[in-house]
């Protein structure tokens, strides 16, 4: 077969024509069915979703080279196997960095601009001063001065600290590495964890999914948090103890949370979650404005450009280094 190529076709419509020669396009009945009958043996790369990249379907391309997984996080590719193999990962980091940067913003503003407080009061058609002197009184808190934390920073990380700084917030940030990046006000390492979770008023997660950081945020960490201050989760639902945050928001040892993702997905109809006051819900969809589709078509072409030329591939997951 003349395709060096496997995509599924939900991207098709995001890719050049140009290219669609060398592309076999599968729908997701045929990505299920690890691609039936299809002859997969010329193979060179794959663009799939990450829960195709699995035993199974690699078995079928004995000669790929490399996978593009079409997600940020990696936490259901088979990396044992890729890496067995010898098969070089990506995944689509950034493409949807600025749709979730401006996700989290938007919870932000939800509880420092009492957003619901404000719905409320419409819904009842009342005028609502909260009783002070319409001249004097204080209904919101600003985010000026205010301090943002942003575990992990990748490139949803420093997308949170452009904003962070038009809105005259302080950037702090938890990393492995201490990023080189003129807006980040205080670095933490790992040793000063405690004093990073005690030091935010809105505390963002924004870090990958592995053994190591699976829990980071439990009961020991809403301990050290303020009372006042609000957590973010928009990277995956088991770096958040669920059952250790709902204890925090109902014992007001945290002031609110806003989360779009879940230990379990979705999240079933009986999960406490659903009545949990001072929580912000979503549904994993932070990252799904309108400018990632564009982004992710962008980085295929690219990647498949590169590859054809015997160049570098972009957003290359090491492998050796993960589960270290």
């Amino acid at each position: 077969m003349a395709e060096k190529f496997i995509c599924n076709d939900l991207y098709k419509h995001l890719i050049d024509r140009k290219y669609y020669d060398q592309i076999l396009f599968l729908s997701n009945e045929e990505c299920d069915k690890n691609a039936g009958d299809r002859d997969l043996s010329g193979i060179e790369g794959c663009i799939l979703q990450p829960f195709y990249i699995n035993k199974s379907f690699l078995d079928r391309m004995p000669n790929l080279k490399f996978a593009q997984a079409t997600s940020a996080g990696y936490d259901r590719v088979d990396t044992d196997e890729l890496r067995r193999r010898g098969i070089t990962l990506l995944n689509t980091r950034g493409v949807m960095s600025i749709s979730i940067a401006e996700d989290v913003f938007s919870k932000i503003l939800f509880f420092s601009r009492r957003i619901r407080h404000v719905e409320e009061m419409k819904k009842k058609h009342q005028w609502d001063m909260f009783g002070q002197d319409q001249w004097m009184c204080t209904c919101y808190d600003d985010l000026y001065g205010k301090n943002i934390g942003i575990m992990g920073y990748g490139s949803i990380g420093r997308e949170i600290a452009k904003r962070a700084e038009a809105f005259g917030m302080h950037v702090l940030v938890y990393d492995i590495v201490k990023p080189d990046d003129k807006r980040i006000t205080a670095y933490f390492p790992a040793a000063e964890l405690d004093k990073f979770y005690g030091s935010c008023d809105f505390l963002v997660v924004s870090l990958p999914l592995l053994d190591a950081t699976r829990h980071i945020i439990d009961a020991s960490a809403f301990q050290k948090m303020k009372p006042s201050a609000v957590l973010i989760n928009v990277a995956r639902g088991p770096l958040v103890n669920t059952e250790d945050l709902i204890t925090a928001l109902n014992s007001g040892e945290i002031a609110g949370a806003a989360i779009d993702v879940y230990e379990e997905e979705p999240l079933p109809a009986d999960s406490p979650l659903w009545g949990t006051e001072h929580l912000f819900m979503s549904s994993h969809k932070a990252g799904m404005g309108d400018t990632w589709k564009g982004f992710i078509g962008a980085l295929i072409m690219r990647n498949i450009d590169h590859y054809l030329r015997g160049e570098k591939l972009e957003n290359i997951i090491r492998l050796q280094e993960d589960h270290s």
